[in-house]
C-alpha cells in the first residue's frame, strides 16, 4: 500500500494585451515626460528593468538581426542630405554636370529603395521572431504571480495584481516595439546630423551639438517636475481603479444595503482628485515641451540659418554645403521632437514598469527576474504532466508541536503546541468557538502558510505541508466558482481530461445532476462571476462533485453543510458519506449534529486542543464540548 507521503511527494514533483503597434509614432510637440537621471540610472535600483533585460537575453540573436535591418534602413536615409547637396551643386555647375546630376539622382533613388526594402524585411522579421515575445513575457509573469504562496494574495488588491501584470506586459511590448522601430532610427540619425554639420563647417556642427546638449540639460531639469506630476497622477489613477474594482466585485453588498448613490458620490470625489492630478501633469508637460520648442525654434533655427547664410554669401560655404545644411536643418527639426518625445516615453514606461514590478515582486531579484528566465523553457504549450491518481490508501498523519502566528501578528500565536495523530481512514471532527484556531488549522493543512517540516509527519516522516496539501481534497464553506461552465467548474483540478460520463456520475453522487439538467444549457451553462447564478446549496454540491473527481487520500470539509437547508443537508450529507469512503477525513463544523458519526471529535480553544474523543464520551466528560452542545440553537453554536 503506497503511503500518503509518497503520494504527496509524487504529486508535488509532477505538478507542473495590447496589440503590437509597429507604426512609428511621430507626434507634434505633444505631451510627455522624462524621469530624473537619478531615478533612471543604475540597474541595481531597477529590478523591473533587469527583468526586461534578462528576458531579452533569451532571444538577443533575433533582436540584433531585426535591429540591424532597421539600422541599415535608417542609415540609407541619414546620408540623403549630403547627396541632395551634391545634386544641387551638380545642377548649378558648368556644362557636363548633367551626368553627375543623374548619378546623384540614381544614388538618392537607390538609397530610398534600400531604406524601404530593409525596413520591410525588418518588419517581417519582427513579426516572425519578436511579436510573440511580449505576450510570452506576460504569460511568465502570470505564472510567477499565481504560484506565489497564499500570504502574497492576502495583502494585495486582486484588481491591482491583474492590472500590473498587464502593465508590465504592455510596457515590455511597447519598449520592444519602440526599440526596433524608433530607437534604432534615432541612434543613427542624431550622430549623423551632428557629423554632417561638422563636415559642412565647424560652427554649424558646434551649434547643433550645443542644441542637443542644451535640450538634454533643460529637459532633465523640467522633466523632474513633469515626472513627479506624472507619478502623482499614476498613483491617483491606480487608487481610483482599485476602488472601482472593489465596489464592482462587492456589488451584492452594494445592492443589499442600497449604497449605489453613496458609492457613486465616492467615485466622483476620487475622480475629482484624478482630474486635479491630470491637470497638474498636463501643465508640467506643457512647460517641458515649451522649453524644448524655445531651443529649436528660437535658438537653433535663427542662429544656424543666419550663420550659414553669411558663410555662403561671403564665399566660405559652397552651394552643395548650403543645400546640405538646409536639408539637415529640416530633418533635425522634424525628428528631434520624436527623439525627445521617445526619451520621455521610454522613461515613463520604465517608471510605470518599476511601479508595477515593485508591487508584484518588491525589490527581489529572484522570482520575477531569475525565475522568469530560468523557467522560460517550461512555457511551451505541451500538455502538463498528468498527476497521479489517489494513492491506494492514506497514511498516518501526525501534527507534532504545531504552533503558528500570522506574519503580521507574530506576537499573537493562533495555534500553540498542537499534538494530534490521525490514523489512516479515520474520520475526525474539529469544533470550537470562533477564534479557536479551526480555520487556521485548515489553512496550514492546505499549505497556505509554511510550517516547520518536523511539525507535520506522514507515516512517521517529516513532510512539508505544501507536499501534504497535494494529497488533500477540499470542500470549503463558501464555494467561489469560476465564471465558466458548470462542467469546467466540476472538472477543475481533475488529474486528466474527464469524460462527460464521469462528470455526470460525480454530479449524480453529489445530488447536483437534477438541477444541472434543468439549467438553460445543462452542463455548459455559465455560472456567473463567483457562481452568482447558483444558490449557495447548488454551489456547495458543485464543490462536492468536484471533490469526487479530485480523488485524494485526505478529505477536508470546512463547514460543508452549514449554509444548506434541511432537505439539502440530508442530500449533501449522504453525498459526503460516499465521498469520504476509504479516506482520512477532517471535518470542521459549527453544526455539531453533522459530526455525530465521526470516529473522534477534537475540541479547540485558545489555539490548543482541550478535549478529544467520541461524541458520547465528550458529553459524559462534561467539559467544553458539552457546553458547546448545550448552547446550540437550531444546530448552531452560540457565541458569547
Amino acid at each position: 500500500m503506497r503511503s500518503l507521503a509518497a503520494a504527496c511527494h509524487h504529486a508535488c514533483m509532477s505538478a507542473a494585451g495590447d496589440d503590437i503597434h509597429r507604426t512609428r509614432k511621430h507626434p507634434p510637440e505633444s505631451s510627455g515626460g522624462i524621469i530624473p537621471q537619478s531615478q533612471s540610472s543604475g540597474l541595481g535600483r531597477h529590478p523591473g528593468l533587469r527583468s526586461y533585460l534578462r528576458f531579452v537575453g533569451t532571444f538577443k540573436g533575433a533582436l540584433v538581426l531585426v535591429m540591424a535591418c532597421f539600422a541599415v534602413s535608417s542609415g540609407a536615409l541619414a546620408v540623403l542630405p549630403v547627396l541632395v547637396g551634391e545634386l544641387v551643386q551638380s545642377l548649378a555647375g558648368a556644362s557636363g554636370s548633367a551626368g553627375a546630376a543623374y548619378r546623384y539622382a540614381a544614388v538618392i533613388i537607390g538609397c530610398n529603395i534600400v531604406h524601404d526594402m530593409t525596413w520591410r524585411v525588418g518588419e517581417l522579421l519582427y513579426r516572425e521572431h519578436l511579436t510573440h515575445r511580449g505576450y510570452e513575457y506576460e504569460n511568465l509573469l502570470f505564472r510567477d504571480v499565481i504560484e506565489q504562496r497564499y500570504p502574497y494574495f492576502v495583502g494585495k488588491f486582486t484588481g491591482k495584481i491583474s492590472s500590473y501584470i498587464s502593465t508590465l506586459g504592455r510596457e515590455f511590448r511597447d519598449i520592444l516595439d519602440a526599440a526596433c522601430f524608433t530607437y534604432v532610427e534615432q541612434v543613427i540619425r542624431v550622430p549623423s546630423v551632428v557629423a554632417i554639420m561638422f563636415a559642412v563647417n565647424v560652427w554649424s556642427g558646434l551649434t547643433f551639438l550645443a542644441a542637443v546638449l542644451l535640450m538634454m540639460l533643460v529637459g532633465r531639469h523640467t522633466a523632474s517636475l513633469s515626472f513627479r506630476a506624472e507619478k502623482g497622477l499614476a498613483d491617483q489613477v491606480s487608487e481610483m481603479d482599485g476602488h472601482v474594482i472593489d465596489v464592482i466585485a462587492n456589488f451584492v453588498s452594494v445592492k443589499s444595503f442600497r449604497q449605489e448613490g453613496a458609492e457613486y458620490r465616492e467615485v466622483c470625489r476620487r475622480r475629482r482628485d484624478v482630474v486635479v492630478a491630470a491637470r497638474r501633469s498636463a501643465l508640467w508637460d506643457i512647460v517641458f515641451w515649451m522649453s524644448m520648442s524655445v531651443v529649436v525654434r528660437y535658438l537653433v533655427w535663427p542662429v544656424s540659418i543666419l550663420l550659414n547664410l553669411h558663410l555662403y554669401l561671403s564665399g566660405q560655404l559652397t552651394l552643395a554645403e548650403f543645400a546640405t545644411f538646409l536639408s539637415v536643418l529640416v530633418m533635425f527639426s522634424d525628428f528631434i521632437w520624436v527623439t525627445v518625445w521617445e526619451i520621455g516615453q521610454l522613461n515613463l514606461r520604465l517608471a510605470r514598469a518599476e511601479e508595477a514590478y515593485q508591487y508584484l515582486f518588491g525589490d527581489s531579484a529572484d522570482g520575477g527576474v531569475a525565475g522568469l528566465v530560468a523557467r522560460r523553457e517550461e512555457l511551451p504549450d505541451a500538455p502538463a504532466p498528468a498527476r497521479p491518481g489517489r494513492a491506494s490508501g492514506p497514511g498516518r498523519l501526525e501534527l507534532r508541536g504545531l504552533s503558528f502566528a500570522y506574519p503580521d501578528a507574530r506576537a499573537r500565536p493562533v495555534l500553540a503546541g498542537i499534538d494530534l495523530a490521525i490514523e489512516p481512514g479515520e474520520k475526525i471532527g474539529v469544533v470550537g468557538r470562533s477564534g479557536s484556531g479551526k480555520t487556521t488549522l485548515v489553512k496550514l493543512l492546505l499549505g497556505y502558510y509554511s510550517v516547520p517540516a518536523e511539525a507535520v509527519l506522514v507515516d512517521g516522516r517529516p513532510t512539508p505541508n505544501d507536499q501534504l496539501a497535494a494529497g488533500i481534497s477540499y470542500v470549503p464553506q463558501d464555494t467561489a466558482l469560476f465564471h465558466r461552465s458548470i462542467r469546467s467548474n466540476i472538472t477543475y483540478g481533475a488529474a486528466a481530461e474527464v469524460s462527460q460520463e464521469k462528470v455526470e456520475l460525480a454530479a449524480l453522487r453529489a445530488h447536483a445532476h437534477e438541477f444541472i439538467s434543468r439549467a438553460p444549457a445543462g452542463y455548459d451553462t455559465l455560472v456567473g462571476e463567483r457562481g452568482i447564478r447558483l444558490s449557495t446549496g447548488q454551489r456547495q454540491r458543485i464543490a462536492i462533485a468536484r471533490a469526487f473527481l479530485d480523488d485524494k487520500p485526505i478529505l477536508i470539509l470546512d463547514e460543508a453543510t452549514s449554509a444548506l437547508d434541511s432537505e439539502s443537508e440530508v442530500l449533501v450529507q449522504h453525498a459526503l458519506e460516499q465521498l469520504w469512503c476509504g479516506k482520512t477525513v477532517i471535518a470542521v463544523a459549527h453544526r455539531l449534529s453533522t459530526l455525530l458519526n465521526m470516529d473522534r471529535i477534537v475540541v479547540l480553544d485558545g489555539g490548543g486542543i482541550v478535549e478529544q474523543g467520541a461524541h458520547r464520551d465528550l458529553l459524559d466528560l462534561g467539559g467544553r464540548y458539552r457546553s458547546l452542545w448545550e448552547r446550540q440553537s437550531g444546530g448552531m453554536i452560540s457565541v458569547d
